[in-house]
């Protein structure tokens, strides 16, 4: 997991309503709806989902500490989706208990190796990459207008490349990979197409996922005219020249979608 900064989500918590206008503007969904796509669970379930569950959200000190803002921004997007969300006082294990003391049967912590959401009832959980990988796949459909039988690439097969591409497979996707590391390469499926060389085929591949770590490493000569870019990784792969190029067809956020459709997969 890529571990953010305080200067990565300063401030967005205020922007929620703006960023989920973008979100419509650019998906035709909003950011519930994209969950929900990403989770394979239906609005009326998860409003179902909202009306049992309380959620909280625990400060983990372990590691490196708590990232500034944080934990109210991850409680801030599951409100917006509708769901009752609380910062535990307490952090570690002293907030864990406190959240179920509180009859709280979801909770979200995150430290420097994992982000998950816990559901009590179930005992399911939901790692942050796999919710991400989901819910940028579902984001990136939306934007196309759908993806069946359309080719994607993927680029980066770590934990939320490759669930992207889990989830670009079930719509029906053609999903090509590159990755540069060759171990990961060999764990595509055999129904992923192997990309060799990155700079020959982002000038194939209208349609792209970038789960990379790696900051502007794409211009704009290097995309075609009519590329859509869904990138979760942090920081944004593209450099300024090409956001500034393609920025109403790029879909990029820190933990949005992310939250969302791991709190969709915990109900679903």
């Amino acid at each position: 997991m890529t571990r953010l900064v305080e200067n990565d989500i300063a401030g967005l918590e205020r922007e929620l309503d703006v960023y989920e206008e973008e979100l419509l503007k650019k998906t035709g969904l909003n950011l519930s709806e994209v969950a929900c796509a990403g989770g394979n669970i239906t609005i009326h379930d998860l409003r179902k989902a909202a009306q049992s569950y309380r959620v909280a959200v625990v400060p983990i000190t372990s590691g490196e500490g708590v990232i500034g803002g944080f934990t109210q921004f991850v409680a801030s997007i599951i409100r917006k989706m509708g769901f009752q969300a609380t910062v535990t006082e307490e952090t570690d294990v002293a907030g864990f208990y406190e959240g179920v003391c509180q009859e709280n049967e979801i909770i979200f912590m995150a430290d420097d190796k994992k982000f998950i959401a816990l559901n009590l009832r179930t005992k399911k959980v939901i790692d942050n990459g796999y919710g991400t990988g989901r819910g940028f796949g579902a984001a990136l459909a939306g934007m196309a207008d759908g993806l069946a039988g359309r080719e994607v690439l993927v680029i980066g097969f770590g934990p939320v490349g490759s669930s992207a591409a889990e989830y670009l497979l079930e719509s029906g996707a053609k999903v090509a990979v590159y990755d540069q590391n060759e171990l990961r390469m060999k764990e595509t499926k055999k129904d992923m197409k192997q990309e060799p060389n990155l700079k020959k085929a982002l000038k194939i591949y209208d349609f792209l996922i970038d789960a990379t770590p790696e900051g502007e490493f794409i211009s704009p000569e290097d995309l075609t005219d009519q590329a859509m870019i869904a990138a979760p990784g942090i920081p944004l792969g593209l450099n300024a020249p090409a956001f500034e190029k393609y920025r109403d067809r790029v879909i990029h956020d820190p933990l949005q979608i992310g939250v969302a459709t791991m709190l969709a997969l915990a109900v679903g």
